[in-house]
């Protein structure tokens, strides 16, 4: 798999990687991550009756919402950024939320030894 990342065409998309894995397991969450579709072609249909895009989720996949073609193309594209816009998102320990959470743990040095055990 990795020859195959190596090949692909460069898009101007990166990422900080000087933060290494620790874990074999972390790696592999990372990778998945990141190869995962946005969403799945399995759920998703096109009705040529209605002229709407279906489109089942839930656990069970019974639930189905229908939108128009336009809808459908700006709610998947809506996540991409303009040409030249940087993104800049923390995962992680430097995630937002964890931050609130040792904040909030720091001022009670049990609750902050606990959090760090976790991570």
């Amino acid at each position: 798999m990795g020859e195959r990342i190596l090949a692909w065409r460069h898009t101007g998309f990166s990422v900080h990687s000087r933060v290494r894995s620790k874990t074999k397991t972390e790696a592999e969450r990372v990778g998945k991550y990141m190869i995962r579709p946005l969403l799945s072609l399995e759920r998703l249909s096109f009705s040529e009756k209605e002229g709407k895009v279906l489109y089942r989720h839930g656990k069970e996949r019974e639930e189905v919402e229908r939108m128009d073609y336009l809808e459908f193309i700006a709610r998947v594209t809506s996540h991409i950024p303009e040409k030249g816009q940087v993104t800049v998102r923390y995962y992680g320990l430097h995630a937002n939320a964890h931050r609130g959470k040792v904040k909030k743990a720091s001022q009670d040095p049990r609750r902050l030894k606990e959090l760090i055990r976790k991570s």
